[in-house]
């Protein structure tokens, strides 16, 4: 090769290198953005969004940003932020359908999001943290999330990174109006008109290769409470999750019937009479502590459901697989059975 060709080549490559680095932009709220909504709106894919201390509506989130907050900005509900269902407010919204979301690849760390107070009596308290829908190579770290019920949820998403995330106040709502909630984070299948074709079978319904890692969770039942269980970690049919090292504090409320779970692992919810099919498979579960929580592990179902491939390692606190109790091998009562929102 001449010397003027490789110099050429060497040029076209800079310019390449260039163009690509100048396509990503810092976009700072609120010093040039009021809100969180018009810097997403305004930014391209692989921008950062930088959030200094303060607080802030919720946003719906389009396309693969980082949003990062500095200072610990505080994400409280909001008339103008998004909702998932029936009004009930949610502090960054990942929306898709069909295996199709725009948001994947983003990033969500430093935030604190506000849920305290919130229920069937209060919506105007976020009732969800992050939600999204068919959204994968998500980052969920470093965030602190007080009441909601239900902190972060992936319905049919892949390859997430959720770590070293504080969940403290954790709720649900009571049935009195609304009728779900009560987990921490949850790895979700997709189902009615938003899923692909090819139903709870199908890799594009399902949330798959996620890692959960170094969170802590901790929240309990109302008084009075016995309709469904809660669970700091609700694994519903997904597949190769891998779940190390979490601190599960899902405590027994004697005023209440509901279960405390600190993970559960299932294939049936939402009060449906049959499960997914197949249900979460090759799952991990390894150096969590569950001691404070009313049961630490739960695996449901029989004749292997949902213990294809399951992995338990040195965790602490009690264990039911299949309804009988590891180490003890009691029988065990079935919990009543999870009811998020997916």
């Amino acid at each position: 090769m001449s010397r003027g060709i490789w110099l050429s080549l060497v040029c076209c490559t800079v310019v390449l290198l260039s163009s690509s680095w100048s396509r990503a932009a810092l976009r700072r709220v609120p010093a040039q953005y009021p809100t969180i909504q018009a810097a997403i709106d305004a930014a391209r894919d692989g921008d950062e969004i930088r959030v200094s201390r303060g607080q802030y509506c919720g946003a719906t989130v389009t396309k693969r940003v980082t949003l990062e907050g500095r200072g610990k900005p505080r994400i409280v509900g909001c008339d103008t932020g998004p909702t998932v269902s029936a009004g009930t407010r949610v502090g960054f919204f990942l929306p898709g359908s069909k295996g199709v979301n725009p948001a994947s690849g983003s990033a969500i760390t430093g935030f604190v999001f506000d849920g305290r107070g919130v229920g069937n009596a209060n919506l105007a308290p976020l009732a969800f943290g992050i939600f999204a829908r068919f959204a994968s190579d998500v980052e969920v770290s470093r965030n602190t999330f007080r009441g909601t019920v239900q902190a972060i949820t992936n319905t049919a998403g892949d390859r997430w990174l959720i770590a070293h995330n504080r969940i403290t106040e954790l709720t649900l709502f009571d049935c009195t109006v609304r009728c779900s909630g009560g987990d921490g984070i949850v790895l979700g299948i997709a189902t009615g008109a938003l899923a692909g074709a090819g139903g709870a079978a199908a890799a594009i319904n399902r949330a798959e290769g996620n890692v959960i890692v170094h969170n802590f969770i901790a929240g309990s039942a109302p008084d009075g409470f016995s309709r469904f269980s809660m669970a700091g970690i609700l694994l519903l049919a997904a597949d190769h999750t891998s779940v190390f090292n979490n601190t599960l504090r899902m405590a027994d409320n004697p005023a209440a019937d509901s279960v405390g779970q600190g993970i559960l692992v299932t294939n049936t919810c939402c009060g449906l009479a049959s499960g997914f099919l197949p249900g979460s498979r090759n799952t991990t579960l390894a150096f969590n502590h569950g001691r404070k929580s009313e049961t630490a592990i739960v695996v449901e179902g029989t004749g292997g459901t949902n213990t294809e491939g399951l992995v338990l390692q040195r965790n602490r606190g009690k264990t039911v697989v299949e309804g009988a109790q590891l180490q003890l091998l009691k029988a065990a009562p079935a919990p009543v059975l999870a009811q998020p929102e997916l």
